[in-house]
């Protein structure tokens, strides 16, 4: 509707602004941020009602909710993560502040000089109107989901999972009959997720992850909702004689993502596990690569503890890698190729074996990425090949 109405040009410039919206609100209220999937819980939220403004200045008749859906779920995903309301409030005045600057900034330029001053004037009233009405919208949802939630055997366990995460002794029969889970088996922790823009809501997700442990063997489960957008799950194991169980992937839910930490014991391995998995799912959301449906923290580890700060790894890898750090298919093929080499000790015959190419074909690409590189491939090896892992690996670091 809003491309219809608007064109493409003004949603591109809203979903700008948006944008540098929710970085700038994320920045200057830690309390809001979380990584990338609360990045995108605001981004939604100011998008959207940067959008609905737009279209309430072009029609002066308010749309069919003054507080877009997308906004409502982030209000809720606010209760869950136990936000203040008086934070989502300022958050909101926050984003106000914002908007009206930028569009008030877009009158100035695009509205003819007889016009203008009517102009900018029916827009700063309509978007003091806009944002009253949006605020009260808000703040009538969260109390409303407030209740609603604290009130919840769900909200129990959730807090309950919350006390264990953070460290705080808890005593295991006691939190494993409030959980209907034991604490003190081996564990597998997940987290599933959606992609920004996916229409499966936490209902399905937590399906999802139902359906994700059938057949694994796992002996009980345990599925907590966080935020709007993910669930948390848990498998509980009586013994650990498969490290890796089989799960059903979730190809034929588009857009749905799951990270997967590595077996552990007791309630410090319940703990350690979704530890693993939540920083897994990071490094894939933050990644510009299209990630595969499931991964496991076990095939992104390096990469994890490589990848903390992503803008001195990115530097890491560029530096390193040099020309070949491009986002290309050539690059790509001769990055292929020295990872390849490196992992066979230098050997082209097996090199080529692995790679179902020629052996001259191989040397060639070696002694090209030398050239291109001026360096010598048996110098700084180890660098070398955290910076191929980092490039190529899960959760890849290169820009897009």
């Amino acid at each position: 509707m809003a491309r219809e109405v608007l064109g493409p040009a003004a949603v591109d410039w809203a979903v700008d602004v948006g944008h540098e919206m929710a970085s700038t609100i994320i920045a200057e209220m830690p309390v809001l941020s979380g990584g990338e999937e609360a990045f995108e819980t605001v981004r939604m939220g100011t998008e959207s009602s940067t959008l609905h403004s737009m279209l309430m200045l072009v029609s002066e008749v308010p749309t069919t909710s003054v507080v877009p859906a997308e906004a409502l779920e982030g209000d809720r995903d606010f209760v869950r993560r136990k936000i203040p309301l008086d934070q989502v409030l300022h958050g909101i005045r926050l984003g106000h502040s914002m908007m009206a600057r930028a569009l008030l900034e877009a009158a100035s330029t695009v509205v003819d000089e007889p016009l203008r001053t009517v102009e900018m004037k029916r827009t700063s009233e309509l978007l003091f109107r806009f944002m009253d009405d949006f605020a009260s919208g808000m703040a009538a949802e969260y109390l409303t989901e407030h209740d609603r939630w604290v009130t919840s055997a769900a909200a129990e366990r959730a807090e309950l999972v919350r006390t264990i995460l953070d460290g705080h002794i808890v005593s295991s029969p006691s939190a494993s009959g409030t959980l209907g889970y034991p604490l003190d088996r081996h564990h597998l922790a997940l987290v599933v997720w959606r992609d920004p823009g996916s229409v499966e809501t936490p209902s399905d997700l937590q399906r999802v992850a139902a359906r994700l442990l059938e057949g694994s063997g796992c002996s009980a489960s345990l599925v907590v909702p966080f935020g709007a957008s993910s669930v948390w799950v848990w498998s509980s194991w009586r013994s650990r004689d498969v490290e890796r169980p089989a799960l059903v992937s979730p190809d034929d839910v588009p857009g749905v993502r799951v990270a997967v930490g590595a077996m552990a014991t007791g309630v410090d391995g319940f703990r350690q596990s979704h530890h693993e998995a939540a920083e897994a799912a990071e490094l894939v959301r933050s990644s510009a690569r299209v990630p595969d449906a499931v991964t496991w923290y076990a095939d992104v580890e390096l990469a994890v503890l490589l990848s903390r700060d992503l803008t001195l790894a990115r530097a890491f890898v560029a530096r390193e890698l040099g020309p070949l750090a491009a986002n290309t298919k050539s690059a790509a093929e001769l990055r292929e190729t020295v990872a390849a080499y490196l992992a066979c000790d230098r050997s082209l015959a097996r090199s080529a074996e692995i790679l179902h190419v020629a052996r001259n074909t191989v040397a060639y690409r070696v002694k090209k990425v030398e050239q291109e590189t001026g360096r010598d491939l048996r110098v700084r090896r180890l660098e070398l090949e955290c910076a191929l892992r980092l490039a190529d690996g899960p959760g890849g670091v290169l820009d897009s």
